[in-house]
């Protein structure tokens, strides 16, 4: 089993309070030496609010893509079932995983 290390940062651009836009969390994945982890895709990727604005909800991945730069990643959640953004601080704990490679960050985002 491989250390991956992964460094992530959340922001709401599109997504607000009483919406179900997607927030968005981007993400850098290398390997223990640093080199850019290519080829992974949503299965890869493992997403849980750990504290959530008052009243939120835990969220669903809608999607993922690579970035520009190898190693870079875009993940889009939103609020699971028909559950909309609330106003406050969300904290998501974001677990990555090829293979027995495996990695985990957090990534906060205000929700306003």
């Amino acid at each position: 089993m491989g250390r991956l290390i992964v460094v992530a940062a959340s922001e709401d651009s599109i997504a607000s309070p009483g919406n179900r836009l997607p927030n968005y969390i981007v993400l850098s994945v290398t390997d223990a030496n640093g080199v850019p982890v290519v080829g992974l895709g949503t299965a890869n990727f493992k997403v849980q609010p750990l504290v959530v604005g008052p009243g939120g909800a835990l969220v669903n991945i809608v999607n993922s893509y690579a970035g520009i730069f190898p190693g870079f990643y875009h993940i889009n959640v939103v609020p699971i079932r028909r559950e909309t953004w609330k106003a406050g601080v969300y904290i998501f704990a974001v677990a990555v995983e090829r293979g027995a490679d495996k990695g985990q960050t957090l990534a906060t985002v205000v929700m306003d």
